[in-house]
């Protein structure tokens, strides 16, 4: 039965979209070439590295969702390795037995059921009770005095 896993891979901050796009449509060929499911793709932008990598101190972080068979793993770590554009990566396990029946619905469902009244808006609680903190504030300083 197939495992479900997380890949994050960083590349240089300074990759062109093009190139960027394209690192990312092969690691994806690579997974769904080797009979895995990918299940989603996450660019987490440009970060601060908590250390120098290849003398490079920003990195554009990535991450892959996917389920596949430990040979996927092993083929996409081995890409990485040759890869000049790949800074670092890190493959982890998230379930070891998935249902790929199940999978594939959590993949569709989302696009579904996602409608734009359940977008998440800042509650006005907390500002609310702010705002009257500041108000009252003044005026009670003003009374003191």
């Amino acid at each position: 039965m197939p495992r479900r896993y997380e890949t994050i891979f960083i590349t240089p901050a300074d990759i062109p979209d093009e190139e960027l796009h394209t690192l990312i449509e092969r690691y994806s060929a690579i997974i769904t070439g080797r009979k895995g499911i990918l299940v989603k793709v996450e660019k987490w932008g440009k970060r601060k590295l908590a250390y120098e990598i290849k003398k490079h101190l920003r990195g554009y972080y990535i991450l892959l969702d996917f389920a596949g068979q430990t040979d996927v793993v092993n083929e996409l770590e081995r890409n990485f390795k040759i890869d000049d554009k790949i800074l670092k990566y890190m493959t982890i396990k998230k379930e070891d037995a998935v249902d790929l029946k199940v999978l594939e619905a959590e993949i569709n469902l989302p696009a579904k059921e996602t409608k734009p009244e359940e977008a998440i808006v800042p509650s006005a609680g907390p500002e609310k009770a702010e705002e009257e903190k500041d108000s009252v504030a003044p005026a009670d300083a003003e009374t003191s005095g």
